[in-house]
């Protein structure tokens, strides 16, 4: 946990920090899922990527002043791993109703920033980088704290180590000394020839995502280059900005914003950076054998050569691979030679296209009162396995379209069926017809394990009519 009392840099008192961790990390598939995306996976070390942005910005922003906007489906997620954290954080994790894209997401960080103090400094991180050198990152934030103060759009700057085809490159402009440049431009994902021809120049820098400016003079630019959000934001002190966030454009804060504006500067890091956003990026971070190979998980390698071999789902046998990626999870297989990596994001965008629940979430699937997995499931049947936390309980529910039946396998459950409670124990069972208002709970000390089976001729979780939720579920 970290140490909120520890001093924080000059710009503590004057700047909030702003943390997006809404993304979905398509191009880690199928490790990352809609429902449990990259930020919020153990891929290096001890802690999930969004626990290590969190600790990172603790060293340079007090508590108070770290908002962190994520979506409603991973807000108790989010909330559970900050409290690791700091749980004086765990209040300030805003929840999105659906994804709009990162402006829409720094406008709803912006709201409680201003309302804090109108004149605020914003910085804004992705929740899914690798950064070290944390002293090196604390003083480029003073640098461009200070540009910022002066009402300069000021961006964070990698200078490029090999022709990266996945990231965005900034264009630089005029050498304003102390590592900081105007910007000429933005280039969103060039090809190879172009990626070396910049590596070769010298003339770009990777661009990194992360932001800080004047929350005051980012609002009036938004009032300039996007009227529509304007209005949104205008009319937040009649309708919450959440309520209208249906409404309004799906769009990226380089495109909304900083591709349209003229004073802004791009700081040149001081800092290692490494956007975990590819499988390639994952072997090139990860710890090599003699063969060049990174492994993990369940493994047989044998004659493989400079190649990411993962397993989460049994035994993957591996035999004459080089420079290829081989990630297997419980429910499906990706394959690929390594040059091919930012394939990865086609391969999802056709699984989505076909509708394939591969997209949205693994067999194991986390809620904030415990989890569920799904055993098998076929043509009007699904079987899980439900586990619920100690103390915890689910929502009062109804299903119109099924029926199930439930068979407590450890722990003591508090079931409810239209208004009548019941306790059970191991080896008791229920039936729950389809229609009837029911409730499970765990009133004791170790987690609740049932069984349950679903039949009916419509399975799917938005099914689900809730009456009332402890974790405030129940819409309005």
């Amino acid at each position: 946990m970290s140490d909120s009392n520890q001093p924080k840099a000059e710009f503590a008192e004057q700047c909030h920090a702003i943390i997006l961790a809404g993304g979905s990390g398509t191009r880690l598939w199928p490790l990352s899922r809609n429902l449990l995306p990259k930020q919020l996976l153990v891929l290096g070390g001890e802690m999930t990527l969004l626990q290590q942005t969190v600790s990172r910005v603790l060293e340079a922003f007090e508590p108070a002043h770290i908002w962190i906007v994520t979506n409603e489906e991973h807000v108790f997620e989010v909330r559970k791993q900050v409290a690791v954290i700091n749980p004086e954080i765990e209040k300030q994790v805003l929840s999105e109703p659906l994804r709009r894209n990162t402006l829409p997401a720094i406008m709803l960080g912006l709201e409680r920033v201003t309302e804090s103090d109108p004149k605020a400094l914003a910085a804004v991180f992705p929740s899914d980088h690798l950064i070290s050198d944390g002293k090196a990152w604390t003083d480029d934030l003073v640098r461009a704290s200070r540009l910022a103060a002066k009402e300069l759009f000021v961006t964070f700057g990698v200078e490029p180590r090999e022709p990266e085809t996945g990231y965005g490159y900034i264009a630089l402009g005029k050498d304003l000394g102390d590592g900081v440049y105007e910007v000429d431009g933005f280039v969103e994902k060039p090809n190879l020839s172009t990626a070396e021809t910049f590596l070769r120049d010298g003339s770009h820098y990777w661009n990194s995502g992360m932001f800080l400016f004047s929350a005051k003079h980012f609002l009036t630019q938004i009032a300039r280059c996007q009227p529509e959000l304007w209005e949104w934001w205008m009319a937040r002190e009649e309708k919450p900005l959440a309520q209208g966030y249906r409404d309004i454009p799906d769009i990226s804060v380089d495109y909304g914003v900083v591709e349209k504006i003229d004073n802004i500067a791009v700081v040149r890091a001081g800092f290692d950076w490494d956007d975990l956003g590819s499988w390639e990026a994952m072997y090139r971070l990860g710890d090599k054998d003699e063969n060049g190979n990174v492994i993990k998980g369940d493994v047989l390698a044998m004659d493989c050569k400079n190649s990411l071999l993962i397993s989460e789902g049994g035994k993957l046998a591996a035999v004459g691979l080089i420079n290829m990626i081989m990630v297997q999870t419980r429910d499906a297989t990706l394959s690929c030679p390594m040059e091919q990596v930012q394939s990865v994001r086609d391969v999802v965008n056709v699984l989505k296209a076909e509708g394939s629940q591969l997209v949205e979430s693994h067999p194991t699937v986390v809620r904030p009162w415990g989890s569920y997995s799904v055993l098998e499931e076929g043509p009007h049947y699904k079987i899980k396995r439900i586990q619920v936390n100690p103390g915890a309980r689910l929502s009062s529910q109804m299903h119109h379209h099924r029926s199930e039946h439930w068979v407590v396998v450890a722990g003591t459950a508090e079931v409810e069926v239209d208004n009548e409670v019941r306790i059970m124990v191991e080896n008791q069972s229920v039936d729950i017809p389809k229609t009837s208002q029911h409730r499970l709970a765990n009133p004791g000390k170790v987690p609740l394990e049932i069984i349950e089976i679903q039949s009916g001729p419509y399975l799917e979780e938005d099914d689900i009519v809730r009456f009332d939720d402890v974790y405030g579920r129940v819409k309005k």
